[in-house]
């Protein structure tokens, strides 16, 4: 009987555990895939960097993304278009047990003409 209890207790610390993290997840998935498809829509417009990264500050709105604009960088080497953001976010996996979890997002474009 104390075996069942404690297979059931590990069981559901763990469903918890993945509950409260797969929004976050989700979240950074899609915010990394609408910031590839930004940074290839963009590749050829004239949009200064200023302008790409407000468009990349409301995406992370859009996906409740914790990002600031300190933590977004733009570069065009070469005749690509690279965008790098990292954000930080808490992660609790565990009842009163918190985690911080740094997310890197790269995107790259890049001209084949």
């Amino acid at each position: 009987m104390i075996r069942k209890l404690v297979k059931l207790a590990i069981f559901l610390l763990i469903a918890n555990a993945v509950y409260r993290i797969a929004p976050v997840s989700i979240h950074y998935f899609q915010f990394k895939d609408a910031l590839d498809e930004l940074a290839l829509f963009q590749m050829n417009s004239k949009a200064t960097d200023a302008e790409l990264t407000d468009r990349i500050m409301a995406l992370a709105d859009e996906h409740n993304v914790p990002l600031e604009r300190d933590y977004v960088q733009i570069h065009r080497p070469n005749g690509q278009l690279i965008i790098d953001a990292a954000y930080v976010e808490s992660l609790a996996l565990l009842p009163g047990y918190s985690y911080e979890h740094e997310f890197d997002v790269h995107a790259k474009a890049f001209d084949a003409r």
